[in-house]
């Protein structure tokens, strides 16, 4: 027989993901992620998706100062945590009778040769409220800034997603673009992925991140200013 399906409310979801170690809990609706690229929307990655609950976990703010090999390290470390958060809560709401998927943090498709996740976790989080991608093309968060790792489970549930945040921190700030080795943020409208991945080297056969100034140099690293906050 089929297991009974317990009442997931959105707030019972985030609860579970909170237990689960998440710092961050949002939920977004699966119909939201229209802009999304066919083949990489939840509905793509688990057949039925109604909601997406992003879980956030911030990063450690003295990786900042670290050298390459160490923020290295510590990076990979965070996308095994919160892989394991993701399918901890997917079991969770499984036990609950509803239909789960974890999107691992650091896993998805590989085309071209490059590798892509199931869905894309920055724009989920933006989606959930969690924070807005700003002008270097990472999530920020008001209490957390742009160190909050990410990870998502995909339900058949259909939860209250919450509401998306309105502000752009970024206004007259070019910190970012300007600090860029390889002028992958010149086009506000297109990241220079190829470019920014040519800071990804493999050393001792091991990946090695060798540039963040972006995420180091950024105002809002650690946080958005209520003051800056614009609707």
């Amino acid at each position: 027989m089929p297991k009974q399906k317990i009442g997931l409310t959105g707030e019972l979801a985030k609860e579970y993901g909170r237990q689960a170690g998440a710092v961050a809990v949002g939920i977004a609706a699966a119909g939201d992620f229209t802009r999304a690229p066919a083949g990489f929307r939840p509905g793509d990655a688990l057949e039925g998706c109604m909601s997406v609950i992003v879980l956030g976990v911030p990063f450690p703010p003295e990786a900042l100062n670290m050298d390459a090999p160490a923020y290295t390290e510590l990076r990979n470390a965070m996308l095994t945590r919160m892989t394991a958060i993701a399918k901890d809560l997917e079991k969770r709401i499984k036990a609950d009778g509803h239909r789960a998927k974890a999107v691992s943090a650091s896993g998805g498709k590989t085309i071209d040769g490059k590798l892509w996740g199931h869905i894309s976790l920055k724009h989920a989080a933006e989606l959930a409220g969690l924070g807005v991608i700003t002008r270097n093309c990472l999530l920020t968060s008001p209490a957390h800034g742009n160190l909050l790792w990410l990870s998502a489970v995909l339900t058949d549930a259909a939860l209250a997603p919450d509401e998306k945040l309105q502000m752009n921190p970024c206004e007259n700030c070019g910190i970012c673009v300007k600090a860029c080795p390889c002028g992958a943020l010149d086009d506000p409208a297109a990241f220079g992925r190829i470019e920014c991945a040519k800071f990804f080297k493999i050393i001792n056969k091991k990946l090695e991140i060798q540039c963040y100034r972006c995420r180091a140099l950024c105002p809002h690293r650690f946080g958005i200013s209520r003051l800056t906050l614009r609707s």
